[in-house]
């Protein structure tokens, strides 16, 4: 399979993920232990949030964010500088530039590696802290399958559609849970009904079954 036509295949299989199948501790004191000693000698700076810089080129390394990989609680990050101008940089026509006196700033940084090593607390099962995954799913794109209309000649990507879904069941169990524990109000009763049925009507537009709205119950299967 080529990578073009592939693409909704590889998509698809990265929305499907589940969180047991990623290996967010790969550094295991295990595997460590097989490295050359050479490739131990740096592991003070491993979590140095520091710019890594190469000619004019300067990105941060941002280890904060992905903590779990160092055996420590992942907890929400600190916010970061995205250097838009740096990235508008590049050496076209810059063949005298001296790029450690343009970059001084980031050279300082990088030099107080050792100090900026970030801390946290240790864990021996990857975890997260109470309030990290609110603020993830407030700032990140769920999903890298597009959301539009599917196409009726190829490959189908399926996990936005289920992902749609199971929230609109989480959201009409809640709604139908709170409603019936609820000292019985006809008129709740109906707004909740009207909520649900414009919930349903919403999510089935979108995975593109609007149609089986207007179908009679008899014909739905």
């Amino acid at each position: 399979m080529s990578s073009a036509t592939g693409l909704g295949v590889y998509r698809d299989a990265l929305d499907r993920m589940s969180e047991d199948q990623i290996t967010w501790m790969p550094y295991r004191p295990d595997m460590l232990a097989e490295l050359p000693p050479a490739g131990l000698e740096q592991t003070h700076i491993w979590r140095a949030r520091v710019p890594l810089i190469c000619f004019d080129i300067v990105e941060l390394h941002l280890p904060d964010r992905v903590m779990r990989q160092f055996g420590f609680e992942q907890v929400i990050p600190r916010p970061i500088d995205t250097y838009v101008e740096l990235h508008k940089l590049d050496r076209r026509g810059k063949h005298t530039e001296d790029w450690a006196l343009r970059h001084v700033r980031y050279v300082t940084m990088w030099d107080r590696r050792a100090e900026l090593a970030v801390a946290g607390t240790p864990t021996y099962v990857p975890s997260v802290s109470g309030d990290y995954m609110g603020w993830y799913y407030s700032i990140t794109r769920l999903f890298v399958s597009p959301s539009f209309r599917l196409p009726t000649h190829h490959y189908q990507p399926s996990s936005l559609a289920l992902h749609l879904t199971t929230r609109a069941l989480q959201r009409i169990h809640q709604r139908a849970t709170a409603t019936v524990t609820d000292i019985p109000d006809v008129d709740m009763y109906g707004q909740t009904l009207t909520g649900i049925a414009s919930l349903c009507s919403d999510v089935l537009g979108r995975v593109d079954y609007g149609h089986l709205i207007h179908m009679p119950a008899s014909q739905e299967m």
